[in-house]
């Protein structure tokens, strides 16, 4: 049985946004071509550029994670329920809801602990009903979207309290940290992520977005190599 996309994800929502651009409408680096990568040919940038807590104003990756929560849209589109909750799934542990419902975590954990200073990724719930019905991610999608967009690009530079489970006897520690090094991981973890579905849908049949699943840096150096002049 097929769980119909959500109709809020249609039209306006989630769903419709091209992997190909950027939510508000600029153009990616492409994988293919010698497009901008949006990093400046000027030869580098000032000591205030690399003060701790100081980003670059185009560095901005809150677009990136909900470009990000777009792919996970496009997965789902094309999965089926059984394909869902199957696991494992060639030789990948945990199912897809499973991989879906801790990316979801990771993003929902950065948001909650940015706006109470004390970031968590260890406090979440685990085998809600996310990691079980395609709606529900869905739903999760859209809410996390909203909340992403919503933030001001102020955030970037907040000091921020991350606290993160060390032992098996539960031993924690805290560190201090900022919102936009924090959204930097949660981007890195996203992708690992993306990369361990990638190979899953391999083996399922289901379709993924171009770049699916690959490191950013990755992405850039073949952009790059293929702008290398021919000798």
């Amino acid at each position: 049985m097929q769980t119909a996309m959500p109709r809020r994800l249609r039209g306006q929502g989630v769903h419709q946004t091209s992997p190909s651009t950027f939510p508000d409408g600029r153009a990616p680096a492409r994988e293919h071509g010698c497009e901008s990568t949006g990093r400046s040919d000027s030869g580098g940038g000032t000591a205030d550029d690399f003060a701790p807590g100081a980003v670059r104003p185009e560095a901005n990756p809150i677009p990136l994670l909900v470009q990000l929560l777009h792919q996970l849209v496009e997965i789902l589109s094309g999965a089926g329920d059984a394909d869902y909750v199957l696991k494992p799934v060639g030789g990948v542990s945990g199912s897809l809801g499973a991989h879906v419902r801790h990316c979801l975590d990771h993003i929902d954990a950065l948001l909650t602990g940015a706006a109470r200073g004390v970031i968590d990724y260890d406090d979440r719930r685990r085998g809600t009903v996310v990691e079980t019905r395609r709606a529900a991610a869905f739903d999760a999608i859209l809410d996390l979207e909203g909340r992403l967009r919503r933030l001001d690009a102020s955030m970037l530079t907040h000091a921020v309290r991350v606290r993160t489970v060390i032992g098996a006897d539960g031993m924690s520690l805290e560190a201090m940290s900022s919102f936009s090094r924090e959204l930097a991981f949660v981007l890195s973890h996203t992708v690992h992520h993306h990369a361990l579905m990638g190979a899953m849908c391999a083996t399922l049949g289901i379709p993924v977005p171009e770049g699916f699943g690959y490191a950013p840096s990755t992405l850039a150096y073949r952009a790059s190599s293929l702008c290398v002049p021919s000798r």
